[in-house]
């Protein structure tokens, strides 16, 4: 084999030569070995506010979404009792249904919301950290 190409038909019992590849830039620079990023958090240097940036934007934008949300909901209550009276006078039974949504479905309802909004936060958390131990190369037993 020469440049690469075959000669001619090959036997079928003839293994291929190896042909060792370099590269012409042996002389070519190397790249400086990079700091992992809690470092950079622990130093508080500019690449590690913006790691710590990253996450509390996520966490702010998640508080503002739920915020939102129960606010939409909770607010929303009051002017479907105001505006439509038939929902105003239904009754569950001997109770009005504004005093079985205000006085226990409300309860259930922030209880989901909260417990949603913990498991998120605490995925945005668990997902930051694999994140800095992924970069740093660190292999965590978790």
């Amino acid at each position: 084999m020469s440049g690469g190409r075959a000669e001619g038909p090959r036997r079928a019992t003839e293994t291929p030569r190896r042909v060792r590849v370099t590269s012409p830039r042996r002389q070519a620079r190397t790249r400086a070995p990079s700091r992992p990023p809690t470092d950079e958090i622990d130093e508080q240097t500019g690449l590690g506010e913006v790691y710590v940036d990253y996450l509390l934007r996520a966490q702010r934008r998640l508080s503002v979404s739920v915020l939102a949300g129960v606010v939409l909901v909770v607010g929303t209550l009051p002017l479907l009792f105001l505006l439509v009276p038939t929902v105003r006078d239904l009754r569950v039974g001997p109770i009005r249904l504004p005093w079985i949504i205000l006085g226990g479905l409300i309860y259930l309802f922030a209880f989901a919301v909260a417990r949603a909004y913990v498991r998120t936060a605490e995925r945005l958390e668990r997902d930051f950290a694999e994140f800095l131990h992924g970069r740093d190369g660190a292999v965590t037993g978790q």
